[in-house]
């Protein structure tokens, strides 16, 4: 989280209020709360992990202590929480886990942002290091089979990840500004031992596009309206001809 608070900066200064949508556990917005900001979180809270034990009790209690303000629900469901009031809407890690177009949760984020707020969307690069090695080492690229296959319920694991242009395109098809646009490194200093990571971050200084996450930040435009779906549109796209090589 820290690594994105330099990009962040010059959005939470003038900020004042931040929503996170898909919030989970908190940590990220807690973490921002303490630069002054007023911290509200969204989320259902229906991961698996969320209703073991007291986990669910835990985080509510998190949210207290930190002077969160938690809404539970999901993002297109009424909360009560005002509309344009905020200056920043942060949804992290989420977009890779919907079953449906992120058009929708884009343009609930976009309408509680204040004219000229920013919306930051982070999520897993799909083409990485990691996983541009694993398809040459004929492995897969997506989540474990097993994993899939022994979900008790809906899958709540990533769907569909992006490329850095791709998530451009949603960003800046839902109607805002493309502020940032970067590859961040968040894995690193967690799974890798010092001489691996070093090589590991080596070989990512001099490309960018292997890094393993995904940072896009949007302005949203004073006129802005929530995006509807362009059924014509959705046709052309799906009758185009696959290309060979991507």
């Amino acid at each position: 989280m820290l690594h994105l608070v330099p990009k962040l900066w010059p959005y939470l200064v003038s900020g004042g209020r931040l929503l996170d949508i898909g919030c989970g556990p908190m940590d990220k917005t807690a973490v921002l709360g303490k630069l002054g900001l007023e911290c509200h979180g969204i989320d259902d809270l229906a991961d698996e992990w969320h209703s073991w034990g007291n986990n669910q009790e835990k985080m509510l209690q998190f949210a207290e202590h930190q002077r969160i303000k938690f809404h539970l629900g999901r993002p297109g469901e009424s909360v009560p929480i005002e509309e344009g009031s905020f200056g920043i809407v942060t949804v992290f890690d989420v977009i890779e886990h919907l079953h449906e177009s992120p058009r929708g949760i884009l343009n609930f984020a976009g309408r509680f942002l204040k004219p000229e707020g920013a919306r930051c969307v982070t999520m897993p690069n799909s083409v990485n290091l990691r996983k541009r090695l694993s398809v040459l080492a004929g492995k897969t690229n997506y989540p474990p089979a097993d994993q899939f296959y022994l979900s008790p319920r809906e899958w709540r694991g990533h769907v569909r990840e992006y490329t850095l242009n791709e998530a451009v395109y949603i960003v800046r098809e839902t109607g805002f500004k493309i502020q940032d646009a970067t590859t961040f490194e968040p894995m690193a200093n967690k799974r890798l031992g010092p001489i691996a990571r070093s090589l590991f971050l080596a070989v990512c200084h001099a490309f960018p596009s292997l890094r393993s996450g995904l940072c896009i930040i949007g302005r949203k435009p004073k006129a802005w309206q929530p995006v509807p779906c362009n059924e014509p549109a959705y046709l052309k796209a799906v009758s185009r001809p696959q290309p060979l090589v991507a």
